[in-house]
């Protein structure tokens, strides 16, 4: 991935924080000499690996996980906050419009799971980490049945690239400016985006 030094993310915690708010991600490969892609809600485990590692399951159906092993490096990416930037919200507007984002890179190499118990286990914690209201218990015979219907994967990651750009290249009174106007929009993105861009201000100011 092209990255500015300025758009830099080298905070393992702030890139992990992103992978688990934006946690839907695409697992791209090769097969046959094609890019194949399958879009997976991952679990992050912060512990295991040197920077990790990103838990998820494939649909049985789905050939894509057959031609995944331990050989060969696969890509996760994960998608943040990101949205237009008016050349009207700087306090210098002799420039162009741009568009600011967050994302992240994760390489490694999968391991697929099979065991029912570890697959049990998967489902449950990915089931903890996006759901407070139902109780699993009063369907547990037929996720027992759907079981035999998932394949897991556990990728540790290798490697990790975050970029967030964040007008980090402009003067503090623009980002300012910026984030001035993304408070006066009522969308989670730019409260998400105006947040970022305050965090990154004050840990460059210190």
């Amino acid at each position: 991935m092209y990255i500015p030094k300025s758009f830099r993310e080298e905070d393992l915690p702030t890139i992990h924080d992103l992978i688990e708010r934006h946690n839907f991600g695409i697992l791209f490969s090769t097969v046959d000499g094609e890019p194949v892609a399958t879009h997976l809600p991952f679990l992050l485990d912060r512990e295991r690996g040197q920077y990790g590692t990103l838990i998820a399951h494939f649909a049985r159906a789905n050939p894509h996980w057959k031609a995944l092993d331990d050989s060969t490096s696969v890509l996760v990416v994960f998608q943040g906050v990101h949205d237009y930037i008016s050349p009207a919200w700087y306090a210098n507007q002799v420039t162009v419009p741009t568009w600011n984002y967050a994302v992240v890179h994760v390489y490694g190499k999968p391991k697929l799971i099979h065991e029912t118990d570890e697959l049990r286990h998967l489902l449950q914690n990915l089931i903890d980490f996006h759901d407070h209201e139902w109780d699993p218990a009063q369907a547990e015979e037929y996720i027992e049945a759907r079981l035999q219907a998932i394949v897991g994967i556990e990728i540790e990651i290798e490697r990790i690239e975050g970029k967030m750009k964040f007008n980090q290249n402009k003067s503090v009174d623009d980002q300012l400016s910026v984030i001035e106007h993304l408070d006066a929009i009522d969308t989670s993105d730019a409260q998400e985006m105006a947040t970022i861009m305050r965090r990154n201000l004050e840990r460059d100011q210190r």
